[in-house]
């Protein structure tokens, strides 16, 4: 398995991930990724960018993450227990259904944590939905702390806020 930046050639597939991933989650009850979030308009504006890097094994996209240096909106209330100067954001975290459990997550986190190094990035920020436990604890596991919530529009559940110092 390797790790590579996304191209505009993986546009429909990079949907094609989300979508399962998307069905996957709702039927477990997450129901904060939809028909709307994350869309193609977000997928075309990351790729534009040059933010999106997918997993993939033998030409087989398996996972994939977004990593850039825009903080959300939602993370102006955090109070931050690591100061940074210039965190690192992760978003879209994804992993194909029939590929979790075989660590390509940590993989991703790995990598977002080598990215970070590489680029004098001194921080690494994430969120994941209150109720996703298996996300949680891997945040837990990658050594990430929790540093605050935000409640987000249209959503039931908190998300929880995580930050590793690099």
């Amino acid at each position: 398995m390797e790790i590579m930046q996304a191209k505009d050639l993986d546009f429909i597939e990079i949907l094609y991930l989300l979508r399962v991933c998307i069905l996957d989650m709702n039927q477990k009850g997450l129901k904060h990724w939809n028909s709307v979030y994350p869309g193609p308009d977000i997928v075309k504006d990351d790729l534009a960018k040059a933010t999106i890097y997918l997993v993939k094994d033998q030409g087989i996209c398996k996972g994939m993450v977004t990593l850039d240096s825009v903080e959300p909106e939602d993370y102006k209330g955090i109070q931050w227990p690591n100061p940074a100067r210039k965190p690192l954001f992760l978003h879209r975290l994804a992993v194909h259904p029939n590929w979790q459990g075989q660590g390509i997550a940590r993989m991703l986190l790995n990598f977002a944590e080598e990215h970070a190094v590489k680029n004098g990035y001194d921080a690494l920020r994430i969120d994941v939905n209150s109720i996703s436990t298996h996300a949680r604890n891997l945040c837990k596991k990658q050594e990430f702390n929790e540093a605050g919530s935000f409640f987000s529009v249209f959503q039931q559940q908190p998300f929880i806020c995580y930050d590793k110092k690099i």
